[in-house]
């Protein structure tokens, strides 16, 4: 039977793309339970996680690959759980001071956001020749 290690100490880099209750809540889920492990975690937004994110946006209900009986279903059981919302676990997993979040500088100015809004919600807003850096020497790569 093949051992799986408990713990890892090998970074893990979260590409987080779309927007959405679930798919936000899965990067700062992840995001948290690595970092409790003791893992380096890097959360790279881009497009509609970026902007979601930087406006304050990471909570609302929004579900947009489930159908609309499926999504008020969804929002029943969060609102009647007991897990933190999205910004709350990122903001915990932050504290450990193992979670660099950057900015894709393109999806910046895609996205309509202002660069200063931007920089001062993340560690650093970057460029593709900065995040692919980040995805080298064997990390763990998760796109969300």
């Amino acid at each position: 039977m093949e051992k799986h290690p408990t713990s890892s100490k090998q970074p893990l880099v979260i590409f987080a793309h779309s927007d959405g209750y679930d798919r936000l809540f899965q990067v700062a889920s992840l995001a948290l339970t690595a970092a409790h492990s003791g893992r380096p975690v890097t959360v790279v937004f881009f497009f509609q996680a970026l902007h979601a994110y930087v406006t304050g946006r990471m909570d609302e209900l929004s579900f947009s690959c489930v159908s609309q009986p499926a999504a008020e279903e969804l929002k029943r059981r969060i609102c009647s759980g007991n897990q933190p919302p999205p910004s709350e676990m990122l903001r915990l997993a932050r504290e450990t001071g193992l979670v660099r979040l950057y900015a894709c500088s393109a999806s910046v100015q895609y996205t309509g956001l202002e660069l200063e809004q931007a920089a001062s919600a993340v560690d650093e807003v970057v460029g593709m020749a900065t995040i692919l850096r980040l995805t080298l020497d064997g990390p763990n790569l998760i796109y969300i």
